[in-house]
């Protein structure tokens, strides 16, 4: 495997990862934890979750879409050959770690089923653009 490759593939990582820290600290800002919930009761915020309003699941859902269409963007942009294949590769380790995480939250069950079409599809579609990009950048050289 050529190290570009790997480089793609970390970096749409990292840019993944950055997309999702921020989008988390948004949502954190704009529906901040009531006073009485204490984040160390994992019980009393696996229920703050479940309850929470859908805009605020519809946020996270958003923001787990965008982090995988740009980090899917760049490693295909990157990558040398087999460019989908390391966009999906990205989609499919958000995918496992996403779906770890809204399940473990107790996030309700709409999320979780809404979340499949968050993170690969949007993968696809940040790579089928990663790979025009990098082809009209191709054609003019």
């Amino acid at each position: 495997m050529k190290i570009r490759n790997i480089i793609a593939v970390v970096s749409g990582i990292l840019v993944s990862l950055i997309i999702v820290i921020i989008g988390e600290a948004m949502v954190h800002v704009m529906n901040p934890l009531p006073a009485n919930i204490n984040i160390q009761n994992k019980e009393a915020f696996k229920e703050f979750i479940a309850n929470a309003p859908a805009s605020l699941h519809l946020i996270i859902l958003c923001n787990y879409a965008l982090a995988c269409f740009l980090g899917g963007m760049v490693s295909s942009a990157l990558a040398l050959d087999k460019k989908m294949n390391r966009a999906m590769s990205l989609g499919g380790m958000f995918m496992g770690v996403g779906m770890f995480s809204l399940i473990s939250l107790s996030h309700p069950i709409w999320v979780v089923i809404c979340s499949v079409f968050a993170f690969l599809p949007f993968s696809y579609l940040g790579g089928i653009l990663g790979m025009k990009m990098t082809s009209t950048k191709n054609k003019h050289e």
